[in-house]
């Protein structure tokens, strides 16, 4: 009872930065909601259910302890259903949710641990198994349909737009249809104005986890500024490309987390950096439409091999402190005695 307590405390830092993440994911659901309605809703809470009911009687079962308390579920469901359409079928976030807990989470013990983003992991699970249902998006205004439905009327998202080298309006409506989310696109995906906030609300409460974030959309920029995809101008493919799909979205709460980014600003910094070209270089070469997540992974991946901070590399490093640690303490021992 009394670790149950410490998991569930603001002193526990898990907890509190994942509180924080549930906090902007709510203000990230309100405008989801407002734009698809009850469904989008309905998606929130069965991703966010199937998550945390998969860590309650996936962790009890296996490692005989319940991490469900620390929000660390419940925020990785919520940010699965955020990156989805609204049309998408109920069993494609199902089936997200449950991979991140028990196949990128469970196994390695608990939230601490995990050398992938769980959230990541688990959309670009169902974006591979279920393609055509993670990237269609339903059109603006249009009744609900589920995706493969005879009633379902796909919308032209910014990445239609990008494909096609067609461009965004960038008049007052264009602007606020920008910022609101007015156009086709994930849950909570849309809205820049939302994700702003987002930022703002970071800045306050993990301010250093920023750094992350900047170092991604300045690679993201850079490409977009020096390689455009639309005939408009530098500008409209600047603003484009970063609205489109979960890019700002991913800067946000997948390159900052805490456990598969690195502490030190610098380090965050080149970290960011890394993940926003990978999500670039996906998006020029690559097939799939939005390869935020995806780059999330991969960026997890090359890092410790890029500052050599490997599995292998810190097994020697461990092998060579000991002795010299043994060492220095026998000395300084030694000069206590004299």
């Amino acid at each position: 009872m009394q670790k149950s307590k410490e998991i569930f405390s603001f002193r526990n830092p898990v907890f509190r930065y994942n509180a924080d993440i549930f906090a902007i994911c709510l203000a990230l659901s309100v405008t989801g909601i407002y734009h698809g309605g009850i469904y989008a809703l309905w998606q929130l809470l069965i991703c966010s259910a199937t998550a945390v009911l998969c860590e309650s009687i996936g962790f009890k079962a296996v490692l005989k302890k319940n991490t469900a308390a620390d929000l660390s579920a419940l925020t990785t469901g919520m940010i699965i259903a955020l990156l989805l359409p609204v049309s998408a079928p109920f069993y494609v976030g199902i089936s997200a949710s449950a991979f991140a807990i028990l196949v990128a989470k469970l196994p390695f013990g608990d939230v601490r641990n995990t050398p992938f983003l769980p959230a990541a992991a688990g959309f670009c699970f169902a974006a591979m198994m279920f393609t055509e249902a993670v990237f269609t998006y339903p059109a603006t205004g249009s009744d609900f349909a589920f995706f493969g439905t005879d009633s379902f009327v796909k919308g032209e998202s910014l990445f239609d737009m990008l494909s096609k080298g067609n461009s965004l309006s960038l008049n007052v409506f264009g602007r606020v249809s920008l910022l609101s989310g007015a156009y086709p696109g994930a849950i909570g995906t849309t809205s820049m104005l939302v994700l702003a906030g987002g930022f703002g609300y970071m800045s306050l409460r993990h301010p250093k986890r920023l750094f992350a974030s900047a170092g991604y959309l300045l690679a993201a920029a850079v490409f977009a500024l020096l390689f455009p995809r639309v005939n408009s101008g530098r500008l409209s493919s600047l603003i484009i490309e970063l609205s489109a799909g979960g890019l700002v979205f991913a800067a946000l709460l997948l390159i900052t987390d805490p456990v598969t980014s690195p502490r030190k600003p610098d380090r965050a910094f080149f970290y960011g950096l890394t993940g926003g070209a990978v999500c670039m270089l996906l998006r020029y070469f690559s097939k799939a439409p939005d390869s935020a997540c995806f780059s999330i992974l991969i960026t997890n991946a090359l890092w410790p091999a890029i500052t050599g901070e490997t599995i292998l590399a810190k097994k020697t490093a461990e092998k060579y402190r000991k002795p010299l640690m043994k060492k220095k303490a026998a000395l300084k021992g030694k000069a206590g005695t004299e």
